[in-house]
């Protein structure tokens, strides 16, 4: 496959790619060892919500770094509005643009410069690619270290992880997790979401998220987390809210891929657009 071809299936591979799960690492901060202290699932829960990355618009510069047996690197512009639009624009060369990508709540568009194609199209379409059940809500989560809303009927289990020295909240028990984890006899039978929560900060260190149907997981660590930057003063960043700035996926389907995606400086509630023009030239690719 030629490397222009290869710039717009990964485009597409990155959208499909924030759907799954999550791997053990270290935080970055350095850790204060702390005994932790039994809570109740509900005050975990309630925990993770409060302590949630909050924001209206978001944008920052990130560098990507794709490996599936091959190593593909290249710099980006991410801008975000909450619940409503995510908008990427993918420079591998010299500044140069090579691929755009508009996400909605309903629709998924992408441009690819270098040939002259785009793509218009839905969530159906992607979720066929990668047997997944992928949504807007799941990547914007994804993107900024959030957790997905557990469905009102879930079974939500918590205890604390002594190995990590973290709280554990999952829809399913620990035990199923770790065998999932290591593929060893007890798969787990429904898509789950496992979450490890820092016992200080509430957030998300790890997480988990599996697709048994199509047997694929998705491995995500967070780390570097850091204070966003105020809009309406530079010099000042927000206390009040901490965003992982280093992000590392490992998604697994027939085969193993990883991305890490390290964030600069973040911004938030700049007044942002989000341009997709189309030229007349370019030819559809068909769903």
């Amino acid at each position: 496959m030629s490397k222009t071809k290869s710039l717009y299936w990964f485009s597409l591979l990155l959208l499909g790619f924030f759907i799954y799960s999550c791997k053990v690492q270290e935080s970055e901060a350095e850790k204060v060892k702390i005994r932790l202290k039994p809570h109740p699932t509900k005050f975990l829960v309630q925990q993770l919500l409060d302590n949630e990355f909050k924001f209206n618009t978001l944008s920052t510069k990130a560098s990507f770094t794709y490996d599936n047996g091959k190593t593909t690197s290249f710099k980006a512009h991410l801008r975000i509005r909450k619940d409503s639009a995510i908008w990427v624009s993918i420079t591998p060369l010299l500044g140069i643009e090579m691929a755009r990508v508009l996400i909605t709540q309903d629709t998924v568009k992408i441009i690819n410069r270098s040939s002259s194609e785009y793509f218009v199209g839905d969530y159906d379409y992607l979720n066929t690619i990668f047997g997944a059940d992928l949504d807007y809500q799941m990547i914007e989560a994804l993107l900024t270290g959030n957790s997905l809303d557990f469905e009102i009927n879930d079974k939500i289990y918590s205890s604390i992880d002594r190995k990590k020295d973290l709280y554990f909240v999952s829809t399913e028990k620990k035990r199923k997790v770790r065998k999932e984890i290591k593929k060893d006899k007890g798969k787990i039978k429904t898509q789950a979401q496992a979450l490890w929560l820092d016992p200080i900060t509430f957030k998300i260190n790890e997480l988990l998220l599996t697709t048994p149907q199509s047997d694929n997981s998705l491995n995500c660590v967070y780390t570097n987390f850091k204070n966003p930057i105020n809009s309406n003063n530079p010099q000042d960043s927000i206390v009040n809210q901490l965003v992982p700035h280093d992000l590392h996926y490992i998604l697994k389907t027939d085969t193993t891929s990883t991305i890490d995606i390290e964030y600069s400086k973040i911004t938030l509630d700049n007044l942002l657009t989000f341009p997709f023009n189309i030229p007349k030239k370019y030819e559809q690719i068909k769903q």
